[in-house]
């Protein structure tokens, strides 16, 4: 709300204007102590609002981790949940997808393709697969984040096998089977990385259509 003070005029007496003054002051303290119950300029933190209303908001000064504006809501880093998420517009989508497909072409004559390493977890949801090779085109999934999700998808019209295997440790499928293949274009297998129940994560297919296990 907007505050009002005394004016002292050109003709008014110092020695008589000494009241009016310190009214003025005591005015504007009064006014800045009410407002550093909310603000704190030494720590530069806002606290107790009932309510903020703004055009945009931008967290983070060198790196931007969430930026709000009148077109866009992104959030640029992890976020961890403790509650539920509830989803009431159109949908979810999921459009984490590897912009490189992963065929012979990109893993050259060795046919070996690493996805994640030993040290990062594999970095999109989803990986487009093909293979135009005779010899088949070997994928070594890596270790994931409990919880993570990735699907492997054949993109292409070719036939040529692709095959899926754990890259440090293996594939949980059924008996003594280690690897998943993929032959045709339409093919998919949904992988699912679950708590071991001592804290590492296993990789477990939850689905997928026209995979071979073997």
């Amino acid at each position: 709300m907007a505050i009002s003070v005394t004016d002292i005029l050109g003709t008014d007496s110092l020695s008589g204007s000494r009241l009016v003054i310190n009214d003025n002051f005591n005015i504007l303290a009064s006014e800045i102590n009410a407002m550093e119950v909310y603000f704190n300029p030494s720590s530069g933190t806002l606290n107790n609002l009932n309510d903020v209303k703004t055009e945009s908001l931008r967290v983070g000064l060198s790196t931007v981790l969430l930026d709000i504006n009148a077109t866009t809501f992104n959030i640029l880093t992890n976020v961890s949940m403790s509650g539920n998420l509830s989803l009431n517009g159109s949908g979810m989508f999921r459009n984490d997808v590897d912009p490189q497909t992963l065929n012979d072409t990109y893993s050259g004559p060795g046919l070996t393709i690493q996805v994640g390493t030993s040290s990062a977890i594999p970095p999109y949801t989803i990986e487009r697969v093909a293979n135009t090779n005779v010899a088949p085109l070997s994928i070594l999934l890596n270790d994931g984040a409990i919880g993570q999700e990735i699907i492997f998808t054949y993109s292409e019209v070719q036939n040529g096998l692709v095959q899926i295997t754990g890259a440090i440790n293996p594939l949980i499928l059924p008996t003594s089977q280690t690897t998943v293949t993929l032959a045709g274009k339409g093919e998919s297998v949904h992988f699912l990385c679950v708590d071991d129940g001592t804290g590492n994560g296993e990789w477990y297919i939850i689905g997928g259509v026209g995979f071979v296990l073997s």
